[in-house]
């Protein structure tokens, strides 16, 4: 599952870490999941979340703790009213940049993954 490491180190190459990274990560990570067991290898899906945990917990250490890690990211998705919602909208915008070269990653790889290549 080292294809899953690249994709996240490529989310965030940037140097860049927001909850909408980490909530882009997993959701990629829950999709090459669907991917492997639609595949017959459900023996694959626990090494993709212990890759994103690793990644998660190694390079990313430092920012979920200085921000509440899952707290924190409980409290950021929870929108008490609309403005702030709106507000959060606007301030993530850029990583909707990043979806986009997820999403194609992920096309790249489940066509890799349909050819025994990659894992």
């Amino acid at each position: 599952m080292r294809c899953v490491g690249r994709v996240a180190a490529s989310l965030f190459a940037d140097g860049t870490a927001n909850w909408g990274r980490v909530a882009s990560l997993v959701a990629f990570g829950a999709a090459v999941c669907q991917c492997l067991k639609e595949m017959g290898r459900e023996n694959c899906v626990e090494l993709v979340g212990e890759e994103i945990s690793e990644y998660l917990l190694t390079s990313q250490k430092y920012w979920l703790v200085t921000h509440d890690s899952w707290e924190g990211f409980v409290e950021f998705f929870r929108a008490a009213d609309r403005e702030s919602a709106l507000r959060k909208v606007l301030v993530a915008f850029p990583w909707f940049a990043s979806i986009g070269a997820t999403l194609t990653s992920l096309f790249i790889l489940v066509g890799l993954c349909r050819y025994g290549h990659y894992m």
